[in-house]
């Protein structure tokens, strides 16, 4: 099914447009690959992959609003690739010290109309292809907002997701465990800073963040 699929709807690649995959090989080794950030706003430190232009860009819209999640693959296969060969140290702090990596939730209307959450689908393959603790019940959306691409200004994307995550009642005993907050896509670090000042109250040792692209 997926050969016949294939070629009706044959992947084109994001950056170059050769049919075959979302992401050839080529044009995996000309995008751009990100340093890791300080600590700052509460993280311990932080990296985004790739910056939020050409072939990625391309790929998050098609996930995000096209719904072409058979994208996933090729991006998580991508990052993981990525982290091992430029971040070796990073990963190896991270599997030592038991981090667990929570993709940032959508709210339930948000994602019963896409019909997924693309971080959470994201994170749970990177997880298990690095060997990390995964949760996805840890933290949960409570308030539905405009979504942060709509706001232009730094000030309203801050404004605008103040207090809308809350800690899951059901997640039990879970203080001072080491946390890594993944999302797609980090422009101000606003929704990031959120989630994080929610997981405050579990009293962490450590908690870092991980996006797949910065803006």
């Amino acid at each position: 099914m997926s050969l016949f699929l294939d070629l009706i709807f044959p992947k084109i690649c994001y950056g170059c447009g050769q049919k075959g995959d979302y992401l050839c090989p080529k044009c995996q080794k000309n995008i751009h690959v990100l340093n890791t950030k300080a600590p700052q706003n509460g993280f311990d430190g932080g990296l985004s992959l790739f910056k939020y232009d050409s072939a990625i860009k391309s790929a998050i819209i098609d996930l995000k609003y096209h719904f072409v999640s058979d994208n996933i693959d090729i991006l998580v296969n991508f990052i993981v690739k990525t982290l091992k060969s430029d971040f070796p140290n990073l990963i190896k702090y991270w599997q030592q010290n038991n981090f667990i990596l929570i993709p940032i939730p959508l709210h339930p209307s948000r994602q019963n109309w896409r019909g997924f959450n693309q971080s959470q689908l994201l994170a749970q393959k990177i997880a298990s292809k690095l060997s990390l603790d995964f949760s996805d019940e840890i933290i949960i959306r409570h308030q539905e907002t405009m979504p942060q691409a709509r706001l232009k200004n730094t000030k309203d994307r801050t404004k605008n997701v103040v207090n809308i995550f809350s800690l899951n009642p059901n997640i039990g005993k879970i203080k001072h465990k080491n946390f890594i907050l993944f999302d797609d896509v980090s422009t101000t670090q606003s929704t990031l800073s959120s989630a994080q000042n929610t997981l405050k109250t579990l009293s962490p040792l450590h908690c870092w963040y991980l996006t797949l692209s910065a803006g």
